[in-house]
């Protein structure tokens, strides 16, 4: 009992102080605020969706300000339960009291408030790859290597999409826009809804190509100093090996071709 009656004004005095910023919290004006949060289904094993359904509901929620950023930094995702559904048509109802919310937060709408999966058997396959190219390799350039890793990749989804999947064809691979690194790597999508890669790593298509010229030699090119004072250089004119497209050689006289000391 003394522990009970030990500062016991500061302790009142600090209940009053809580109850108030409680009532002047609870009594501000209510405002309204949207929230759109992901949403993620618990589906029965071996079955998987076959029908497009959102990914996102937007929740519309009223209440004091202080309250609804706590929701907001807290409500980032919804799972909807359907471990126990069968193979076919379903539907759930996202109801509002199965949202848990701070006191003093109300849902007022829910949008969609209902989902409709289609539930079928997940299944399996390996399907080889198409690469499809677009344009050539610019001239003074030879493609070195386009494939894709692996060759066969295994994809999984519903059953009926599945069987309708023969390959899966690559985006069209424009090879006339060169990186200056001459190589790069696309990732491959599978290109149907609800049907994903079944592999460890990300399939991919990679690209590489190089410059078919060689070694150029240009003689009499005139060697300039970069710099703010005036100096002079010996030798005047120099002599350039250049590695360029073979179309390129015949413009490279010494005029057109620059040597600098910085």
């Amino acid at each position: 009992m003394s522990f009970f009656f030990h500062n016991l004004s500061w302790k009142v005095l600090s209940l009053f102080v809580a109850f108030g910023i409680w009532f002047v919290v609870m009594s501000s004006n209510p405002i309204e605020l949207p929230k759109e949060v992901a949403l993620e289904l618990d589906l029965p094993s071996g079955l998987t969706v076959a029908n497009e359904v959102p990914d996102r509901v937007t929740f519309r929620l009223s209440g004091s300000k202080f309250f609804l950023r706590t929701v907001a930094n807290s409500l980032d995702t919804i799972r909807i339960d359907l471990t126990k559904a069968k193979a076919g048509p379903t539907y759930y109802k996202i109801e509002k009291e199965s949202i848990h919310l701070p006191i003093g937060v109300k849902i007022l709408s829910i949008s969609p408030s209902t989902i409709n999966p289609e539930l079928e058997p997940m299944d399996r396959r390996s399907v080889p790859v198409e690469i499809i190219q677009k344009n050539e390799v610019p001239n003074g350039y030879r493609l070195v290597r386009l494939a894709a890793t692996p060759k066969n990749v295994r994809i999984k989804g519903p059953r009926n999409a599945i069987d309708r999947i023969s390959e899966i064809r690559s985006q069209p691979i424009d090879l006339s826009d060169i990186p200056a690194s001459l190589k790069w790597e696309i990732p491959l999508r599978t290109g149907h809804p609800n049907v994903s890669f079944d592999e460890e790593t990300e399939p991919k298509i990679s690209i590489e190509v190089e410059p078919t010229g060689s070694n150029f030699r240009v003689a009499g090119v005139p060697l300039k100093v970069k710099a703010s004072k005036s100096f002079t250089v010996k030798p005047e004119r120099v002599a350039l090996y250049v590695n360029c497209p073979a179309n390129l050689i015949k413009t490279l006289t010494p005029d057109r071709v620059r040597a600098y000391v910085d």
